[in-house]
């Protein structure tokens, strides 16, 4: 999680445009996408939260920081016990679980400001075709990653994705 720390900070930073944020109360909802059992997703949380932080800061705007819900997300066979046993106690949130599969839709319209997921091409209804054709610049030699793939590999998972 400290690996993409600064991914994260700098996509947080050049996406999120907090002054047209629409907040219906003065709460900001995240997700986490396939939070598991923790730690990793307390140190994503932790690190999506100083960013946003960070965000007010420098818009001069630390007067309107909001409360922040976290809805950690997984599977209903995830052990959602053992999660909220190891909630830093020090927490800057309010936690909530919300347990089903992300294909489907798990929250009211306009309801989460930001979705997180560290890990989520594992659940993609479908590989992309090209990546199975052998002649295809985008065959991926069979692997079930695109770490330190070709771009075309990338650019196949990310077509998916968009789908």
């Amino acid at each position: 999680m400290e690996a993409v720390k600064v991914i994260i900070d700098e996509a947080i930073a050049k996406e999120l445009d907090l002054r047209n944020l629409p907040l219906s109360s003065n709460t900001f909802s995240i997700v986490d996408l396939g939070c598991s059992i923790g730690p990793n997703t307390f140190i994503a949380v932790q690190n999506i939260l100083e960013a946003i932080k960070q965000i007010y800061q420098s818009l001069s705007l630390d007067y309107q920081i909001p409360e922040f819900s976290i809805f950690f997300n997984d599977q209903t066979s995830n052990d959602f016990n053992a999660l909220f046993a190891s909630v830093p106690p020090n927490r800057q949130y309010f936690a909530a679980a919300t347990p089903g599969s992300f294909q489907g839709r798990l929250f009211p319209e306009f309801a989460v400001h930001f979705f997180h997921s560290s890990n989520a091409i594992h659940w993609l209804s479908k590989v992309p075709e090209e990546l199975m054709d052998r002649e295809s610049l985008a065959w991926n030699k069979e692997r079930v990653h695109y770490t330190n793939a070709r771009q075309q590999v990338y650019d196949a998972y990310a077509s998916r994705s968009l789908n």
